[in-house]
Order: C-alpha cells, then sequence, then structure tokens
C-alpha cells in the first residue's frame, strides 16, 4: 500500500481537472506583482490592518501563481488556494455589506450588497466548486468523476440553474438603474 509505505502512488487522472495555460499564468504573475508593488507605494506612509490584510492575500496569490508556474502537477494546491481566497473574499464583503453596512461604506449598501452577491454566485461559486473538485463546474464534469450520488447529479443540475438566474438579476438591477 503506498500510502502507509510512504512511497506516491499513481492518482487516477489529474489533481485538477482544469489547468490553467503557462500564458495565462504569467499574466497573472505579472498583474499580481504589480498591483502588490503598487499598494506597497501607495500604502508605505499609512498602514492599516486592512491594508495589510490585502497586501498578505496578494502576496499568497502571487507565490502560488507562481508555485503553479514552477510546477503544476506538484503544486496542485495552489490555485485552489487562490480560489479559495477569491471565494472567502465574496464571502467577507456579503458578511461586511450585512452587518456593517454603514462602516466606511461609499455608496447606499443595497447596491452594493447587490453587487457583492452578484459577484459571489458569478466568480465565488465556481471558485469555492474549484475548490472542492477541481473544476468550476462541480465534480460531474471530471471526466475520472467515477459513478455520481444524488448529491452531485443535485449540484450538477443547480450550476447551470445558478448562473442563468445570477445574469437575469444582474439584467433586472441593470434595467432598474436605467429607469429611475
Amino acid at each position: 500500500m503506498p500510502a502507509a509505505e510512504r512511497r506516491a502512488g499513481r492518482v487516477r487522472g489529474r489533481r485538477n481537472a482544469q489547468q490553467l495555460a503557462r500564458g495565462w499564468l504569467w499574466l497573472l504573475v505579472s498583474a499580481s506583482l504589480v498591483t502588490l508593488a503598487g499598494f506597497a507605494v501607495i500604502f508605505a506612509d499609512h498602514w492599516t490592518w486592512a491594508r495589510e490584510l490585502l497586501c498578505a492575500v496578494l502576496a499568497a496569490a502571487t507565490a502560488c501563481f507562481l508555485l503553479t508556474l514552477a510546477d503544476p502537477e506538484r503544486f496542485w494546491w495552489a490555485l485552489r488556494v487562490v480560489a479559495g481566497l477569491v471565494a472567502v473574499g465574496y464571502l467577507a464583503a456579503i458578511l461586511r455589506l450585512t452587518f456593517f453596512p454603514l462602516a466606511g461604506g461609499l455608496g447606499t449598501p443595497l447596491p452594493l450588497l447587490f453587487l457583492a452577491t452578484a459577484g459571489f454566485m458569478v466568480c465565488g461559486v465556481p471558485a469555492l466548486s474549484f475548490v472542492l473538485w477541481g473544476h468550476t463546474r462541480g465534480r460531474m464534469a471530471r471526466d475520472d468523476s467515477g459513478e455520481a450520488g444524488a448529491f452531485e447529479r443535485h449540484t450538477a443540475r443547480l450550476m447551470p440553474a445558478l448562473a442563468y438566474g445570477t445574469w437575469f438579476a444582474i439584467g433586472v438591477y441593470l434595467v432598474h438603474l436605467l429607469v429611475q
């Protein structure tokens, strides 16, 4: 048994069913490094805990992109960490706007809460799916998924419906902005 003998066993299929091309990884590494350097220069005179947290998250994402660029098979977990940061970021925005709507807000909290929720539905849910299953469309989208249970079949039906519902809600919101 490979696990008991501390030998690397053969993994059936890839750990992440979806992979980023090297060109996209180079672009993400460059963009995250420029953003991190820009924030460090802008925040140099007045650091707060929120700005330190933002720079730490950007540094972690940059490191994960670099690890994935170096060896995507060995550091399969790095893109999942970045996807987890995206999902947690959207959840944090929703929680902040729900429970602290006036704390340093840039506008009325309801449109910002709607936009944070729509962003979570469009970006956060696929990111959370990638964290859990290595594919943005859930476990059933993987070629090596094996036999599916009731939960996986339900999730496979729910993901497209969630996407269509979110785009419909965004459309209604934009029409509402135009009609005002």
